[in-house]
């Protein structure tokens, strides 16, 4: 269900932040990141490996299998992707540009529940800008 109409306001204002995002440096920098690292097949490799054995020492975690030899084999594997400038420029792009969202997205739900444009010390702190986490 669409709230607004294609033609809204608050939509062209959208676009127009959007376009902005698009023309940062911020984002020119670390989509270039990302387009280097899709560019690297070992290292979507490398990345895809340690993706996997993450998802296989969730699982002996939830199983309660999970050893001090398996954390110390994940910490070796993640410092590997970080010595490499391609996987680790990647991990630092997709951080940058989730920040980026998170940011947007607080500022704007802040917004909708005061009624007004929050003060900076309304926006900080807290993981998820919500309340219903039990992170605050």
């Amino acid at each position: 269900m669409e709230t607004l109409s294609p033609n809204s306001a608050i939509l062209d204002k959208a676009r127009e932040l959007c376009t902005l995002i698009l023309q940062s440096g911020e984002y020119r920098d670390n989509a270039a990141k990302i387009d280097a690292f899709f560019q690297d097949a070992s290292a979507q490799t490398a990345y895809r490996d340690f993706t996997k054995l993450g998802e296989r020492l969730h699982q002996k975690q939830h199983a309660g299998d999970l050893t001090q030899v398996d954390i110390d084999g994940y910490d070796e594997a993640h410092e590997a992707l970080r010595e490499n400038p391609v996987t680790s420029g990647f991990l630092d792009a997709e951080e940058t540009l989730n920040g980026i969202v998170t940011q947007v997205s607080r500022l704007v739900g802040k917004t909708l529940e005061l009624g007004r444009l929050p003060e900076p010390d309304e926006l900080s702190g807290g993981c998820c800008g919500g309340g219903g986490c039990g992170c605050h």
